[in-house]
């Protein structure tokens, strides 16, 4: 089928649940950020440029790809400025791995065939994915869908086994088909979705994972404290022309997705600010 979208997934944080900051201070980070930058397929080749652009405003880099967490500050609001103004869209999904802390998901890592924490990844990327395939379903004539797909590109990550994802992908398909959903409360827009545009490539191969990676970076900085700075979320709010926004007009759930329920999450002044930049009551904390 042809590619109609293209989506890079990068992410910032780590998937440790042993132990968690803030409670362990020398414990795993308390956020697990990720970031989809999406493009149609016919602008795919302008993400080259737009790197090309975001660096040329900056003096004597000579580094080979872009690293949002690397950069000073002026250096991030300038490639946060550019982006905003590109025809793309980012989805964020934001985990606070607080009340995770000592849990274990044993079935999940099972699948894997080794104990470890990557089906969180995986589990978060799901959630990703059910909000990426609606907002490009919903950008495909009714009488064309499942004849043009979405093409989902990973920047590779030490320690996960990406053949994982293609299996738990499949095994989601069937739940799907046959009405067996473990969580009933969403799904993936399959008509989009093609098991054979699903690749795996270095941060510096391709121009959009270092675009995700901006994603990514600006909300992980927003939320993570003590990184050794405090939250900024200065750099994801230069992004919100690039937010997805669900039907509604609404960025929280559907361009933002956060885990658990923000209220639930007991977070900190500082880290509630970005979320209500974006729409939520500061009452419903």
């Amino acid at each position: 089928m042809p590619v109609r979208f293209v989506a890079y997934i990068d992410e910032s944080g780590d998937t440790g649940l042993e132990a968690v900051k803030p409670r362990t201070v020398k414990g795993a980070s308390e956020w697990l950020v990720l970031s989809c930058f999406l493009v149609r397929e016919q602008d795919d080749h302008k993400c080259l440029g737009w790197v090309r652009e975001v660096k040329s405003r900056f003096k004597n880099d000579q580094s080979p790809a872009l690293h949002f967490s690397e950069l000073l500050p002026v250096k991030k609001r300038i490639a946060c400025e550019i982006v905003a103004t590109k025809p793309c869209r980012y989805f964020i999904v934001a985990s606070n791995k607080k009340n995770m802390e000592g849990y274990r998901n044993e079935a999940a890592e099972i699948v894997s065939g080794k104990l470890g924490t990557a089906w969180l990844y995986w589990w978060l990327t799901r959630l990703l994915l059910e909000r990426v395939t609606d907002y490009c379903e919903t950008r495909v004539r009714p009488e064309a869908r499942g004849n043009c797909t979405l093409r989902i590109t990973f920047s590779r990550r030490g320690g996960l086994l990406y053949r994982d994802f293609e299996y738990y992908l499949r095994k989601l398909r069937w739940q799907s088909i046959l009405g067996t959903m473990e969580l009933t409360q969403g799904d993936l827009c399959w008509s989009v979705i093609d098991s054979e545009e699903i690749l795996v490539l270095d941060h510096a191969k391709r121009a959009g994972l270092q675009l995700a990676d901006i994603g990514a970076g600006a909300f992980y900085q927003a939320l993570e404290q003590n990184r050794p700075a405090n939250c900024d979320p200065q750099f994801a709010k230069l992004l919100e022309p690039r937010i997805a926004r669900d039907r509604t007009n609404r960025v929280l759930g559907y361009g933002i997705k956060s885990m658990p329920e923000l209220h639930k999450m007991g977070l900190a002044t500082e880290q509630r600010e970005i979320f209500e930049f974006f729409g939520y009551n500061p009452k419903g904390w």
